[in-house]
């Protein structure tokens, strides 16, 4: 089977599934979320332990589960915004934990390494929740909206660079990557954004088309900076879970980026 089949296979039913699941419940939305997570945090150490070093996977794992679901529990009203002051005290065990583990870990690089999973995955993945929720009410088309407009953007500017792509966008850092395939991804995002705005009114016209830009662009960066990453790594992809696509970490480079600019987009306009 071919590398493009396989991966508009892959595509095809890992975005079926994700949709689903966010159309379903909260708790379905959370449940694929936290999945997303667990398992791109755990390539993210992956490489960090290939690269010779020694994060704290367990600790950093730990934090950043307790970290989404109490996003999640105080986004959906379940629980009181004061129990987000839980996390604090966690983080500080993580200083603690490299003081036990400073004969088999160099405490410093282990700390910060731990520290930058969660700051650079878990974080903005938690982030999706703010999106969902709305005074306590759960509403899915924000975030299916931010994942089609990503989607978009990627499938763009494959195809669009595979066919037209002949400037260079960051040649030291990624050279399959050209300002053809940039330009040609924002604009199909933005053409089907501009459709999906037709039939879900939660923003205006203007506004669904401006989240649509900031997928694109910061979707870009986000993909540039694990492609710095794997080149500092010598490697090509994050994982090979996904036929076609790598791993969780290549398929989900931009939202990461992207979803803390989302985020404040949609606090500042709604």
């Amino acid at each position: 089977m071919s590398n493009l089949l396989l991966r508009i296979i892959t595509g095809i039913v890992g975005v079926s599934l994700i949709i689903a699941g966010i159309v379903f419940s909260s708790w379905t939305f959370a449940l694929i979320f936290l999945g997303i997570m667990i398992l791109t945090l755990r390539e993210f150490y992956g490489l960090i332990v290939a690269s010779g070093n020694t994060p704290f996977k367990i600790w950093g794992s730990f934090f950043s589960v307790c970290l989404f679901v109490l996003v999640h529990l105080s986004a959906a009203g379940i629980i009181a915004t004061k129990y987000l002051w839980i996390l604090p005290s966690l983080l500080v065990i993580c200083f603690m934990f490299a003081l036990y583990k400073q004969k088999t870990h160099h405490p410093i690089i282990s700390l910060g390494l731990t520290l930058f999973g969660v700051i650079y995955i878990a974080f903005p993945l938690s982030m999706a929740n703010l999106i969902v929720f709305k005074n306590e009410s759960y509403q899915y088309a924000m975030i299916i909206g931010v994942l089609i407009a990503q989607w978009a953007n990627d499938s763009g500017a494959y195809f669009v660079g595979k066919s037209m792509g002949r400037t260079k966008l960051f040649e030291s850092i990624s050279p399959n990557k050209t300002w053809e395939g940039t330009i040609g991804g924002t604009l199909i995002s933005l053409g089907i954004i501009y459709i999906w705005s037709l039939y879900f009114t939660d923003l205006t016209t203007i506004e669904w088309l401006g989240l649509s830009i900031i997928v694109s662009v910061f979707g870009s960066y986000g993909d540039l900076i694990e492609s710095l990453f794997k080149r500092h790594l010598a490697i090509k992809d994050s994982g090979s879970v996904l036929p076609g696509h790598g791993g969780f970490l290549d398929r989900f480079d931009g939202l990461l980026f992207a979803l803390p600019f989302v985020t404040l987009y949609l606090m500042v306009i709604t």
